[in-house]
């Protein structure tokens, strides 16, 4: 803050003044303009032998000028002696990360950063044994126990050094503290800071004491100090191998074993010991309680068959006091007609971006009489995504999948006997990993600000905000401000993490009362997507030719035109209307619906019989700003009597293998002809496919009176999907070709 007086004086005559000034007082707002700075453009540090892993080198230390100096600082090491030496990236501890040095100097350079600027210092660490100093610990190795969880200061051991002269003062020095212990340095009382430890973290710990002379670093005595971490019942029984699913034949004994749980404790000892129990033993189980294994206790009666029972079971450990954990899963009741299923639960995860048709997972049943078994898929999937083949069992993906609608589905598999009817079913798992499929959208279509020609450089214009329906690193979003040919982006900033517009140089209203740029708002995913609307959209042909008769009735469908954008989102989501610029005839005979694409009729034809009405489509995408393309239409007045062909259905499918050899046939489609003389049939239809997929596949026709069949027909290899815009006499279709 800047403190400062000011006093108003009054332009006239006389001139006055305010009685006293008024104190107002500026405050500067910091950004990030300044790089990190070391405490020292240089470090050294002796490393004496032997050494330990974990042991302290030095400590590095840099401010920032921004904030407060020590403002979100990480440390690196940027060369190759990270093999030796780590680095702790927020205090800039350097420790010894492999003991075994192949020589007597180390020097490297250790990096500082803020985010965005970043600093380095220069590193050196000599190595040397340590000389003699007549100086030796009471022990070698020292023993000590503590109990973990344990949040107090306590004493852990303490070291002594023998060998100095009388009132010679010792200095003791704990080499590898890691943050958890200390030591006296007068006394050698090592102990820890009131940070808990935990057992199942790590269980021992090897502390490397040093005791020296004040004026000699070279001359010490070293001893290690085993700290070994005592167990405390922390830990509850975790159940593995879940999800659990069991079945029992209906004829099966007393003391059949069903089925064995399993958990696991990691805790030690008593601690660790895990007893197993039943809530309800249901007048049929019982559970031996050291093994987690499942019996019958009592035997079915013998026309039960498809009954399940919950069967909820109880871990808990023998500690003081004792933890447990549950876990409930179904035993099913089965005779021996029933199909068995080879797992007790199937699971697989996919892709949201799985191309339709795709097997996923197969399912496997037998029949114990060796009957064919049909599958089917009874719950779990309300929208249709799946499908499995009713004799092989192998389940599709039939619909497009979406991680942001649904992460996972649980199916439920019926396998049923041919013969006998009787049925099993098992419980299936689909998990959907989620791809970069979604663009970053902003929450408003324009931002307006309001900012003062006397702004400081540095001042908040407005923050922008976009948000990702991906999930993790794909909906992590980063700004950025795109140039343009007028510079006048130039005089703002954009912070790329949170958004916030700020001002880079200074402005004049003056010169600049109004500055329009665009922000880019990109996501994180591989490969990354934006907002940014970069494509037009694309129709499917170059022109479209169509034929109505010239007494057609209002609503009649004429033809449809397709585009495709390649952008995601709502950049790519595509509309349709008549050309702006259309004629008056044109808007009173035709309408286009916004997102079929489809020209329908709505005015009297019969003045225009024997002429050719045309026009433009626009397709539209919904980007900001708008991108369009345009495509011409052609529509053939034809007299009342015309005779125009038409397909027996509005589009065709055909699935075929990538490696189909050159020359197979596809397959059939049927042109329906209603009315025309044979002799037209035979001799003045004309097929085509109407698009670039014609390079892909061509076509040939056979006589079948009075319907007509024309064969597609590859003529080079096919490397993905195709969709053919097909056509005979002014008549089209849409043919979608799945590789």
């Amino acid at each position: 803050t800047c403190p400062t007086l000011v006093t108003m004086f009054y332009s006239g005559h006389p001139q006055l003044s305010a009685e006293r000034p008024a104190e107002v007082t500026i405050e500067v707002q910091d950004v990030n303009d300044c790089p990190p700075k070391f405490s020292q453009d240089s470090y050294e540090a002796v490393l004496l032998l032997p050494t330990y892993e974990g042991v302290e080198a030095l400590k590095v230390s840099a401010t920032d000028p921004d904030g407060n100096g020590q403002s979100d600082l990480t440390y690196s090491l940027t060369d190759g002696s990270i093999e030796h030496f780590s680095i702790e990236p927020s205090t800039g501890l350097l420790t010894v990360r492999n003991s075994t040095f192949s020589k007597e100097r180390f020097r490297f350079n250790v990096r500082v950063s803020d985010g965005r600027f970043s600093s380095t210092a220069l590193v050196t660490v000599l190595v040397h044994e340590a000389l003699d100093s007549g100086l030796a610990f009471t022990h070698n190795t020292y023993n000590a126990n503590i109990e973990e969880n344990n949040g107090n200061i306590t004493t852990v051991a303490v070291v002594t050094a023998l060998g100095n002269k009388l009132n010679e003062p010792l200095r003791y020095t704990l080499l590898n503290a890691g943050g958890k212990f200390r030591i006296r340095p007068t006394s050698g009382a090592i102990e820890t800071v009131g940070v808990p430890l935990d057992r199942e973290e790590k269980e021992e710990y090897g502390l490397l004491v040093q005791a020296g002379r004040e004026e000699d670093r070279l001359r010490v005595a070293r001893a290690l100090v085993r700290v070994q971490v005592t167990d405390v019942n922390d830990n509850s029984p975790v159940f593995v191998g879940l999800p659990y699913y069991a079945a029992v034949q209906v004829e099966a004994e007393p003391g059949t074993a069903i089925f064995q749980v399993t958990a696991v404790d990691r805790d030690k000892g008593q601690n660790g010991e895990v007893n197993y129990f039943l809530q309800d033993e249901l007048g049929h189980f019982e559970m031996d309680r050291v093994s987690g294994e499942l019996r019958l206790w009592r035997a079915f009666e013998a026309d039960l068959s498809s009954v399940e029972y919950q069967v909820l079971v109880f871990a808990r450990d023998m500690g003081t006091p004792p933890l447990s954990s549950s876990v409930t899963f179904p035993v099913t009741v089965v005779n021996r007609a029933m199909p068995v299923f080879d797992r007790p639960f199937y699971s697989v995860k996919v892709s949201e971006d799985i191309p339709i048709w795709t097997p996923i997972l197969g399912i496997n049943a037998s029949s114990p009489e060796g009957q064919s078994v049909l599958y089917t898929i009874t719950h779990g999937d309300p929208g249709t995504l799946f499908s499995i083949g009713f004799d092989t069992g192998v389940i599709s993906v039939i619909s497009a999948l979406d991680y942001e609608t649904s992460p996972s589905h649980r199916l439920i598999v019926r396998a049923t006997d041919c013969l006998t009817g009787a049925r099993a079913e098992v419980d299936v798992e689909v998990t959907v990993l989620d791809v970069n499929d979604n663009p970053p959208v902003f929450e408003q279509p324009s931002y307006k600000a309001v900012i003062s020609e006397s702004a400081m450089i540095g001042t908040a214009a407005l923050q922008v905000l976009a948000t990702d329906s991906d999930s993790e690193k794909n909906a992590a979003v980063r700004y950025q401000i795109i140039p343009d040919r007028a510079n006048s982006t130039d005089h703002f900033h954009i912070d790329s993490s949170s958004g916030l517009i700020l001002t880079a140089r200074s402005l004049d209203h003056e010169t600049i009362q109004r500055y329009v740029f665009l922000v880019k708002a990109t996501d994180n995913g591989f490969p990354p997507l934006s907002s940014e609307n970069d494509n037009a959209p694309l129709f499917g042909a170059s022109e479209y030719h169509a034929s109505v008769r010239s007494e057609v009735e209002p609503g009649t469908l004429v033809t449809q035109v397709q585009a495709w954008d390649l952008d995601q989102g709502a950049n790519g989501q595509v509309s349709y209307s008549l050309y702006s610029e259309a004629s008056l005839q044109v808007t009173e005979l035709l309408d286009i619906d916004p997102d079929s694409g489809w020209v329908v009729t709505k005015g009297n034809f019969a003045p225009l019989r024997g002429s050719v009405l045309s026009f433009f489509v626009k397709a539209s995408d919904g980007g900001a700003p708008v991108r369009h393309s345009l495509v011409s239409v052609y529509i053939h007045v034809l007299s009342a009597d015309a005779h125009i062909p038409s397909f027996s259905q509005p589009q065709f499918s055909f699935t075929v293998p990538e490696d189909m050899p050159i020359g197979s046939v596809l397959g059939a489609n049927n042109l329906l002809m209603q009315n025309m003389p044979l002799k037209l049939l035979s001799e003045y239809i004309l097929y085509v496919i109407y698009n670039s997929c014609s390079a892909v596949f061509t076509c040939f026709k056979y006589k079948n009176l009075p319907v007509l069949y024309d064969k597609i027909q590859i003529k080079r290899y096919i490397l993905r999907k195709q969709v053919l815009l097909y056509y005979a006499f002014d008549v089209y279709i849409y043919i979608y070709i799945y590789i």
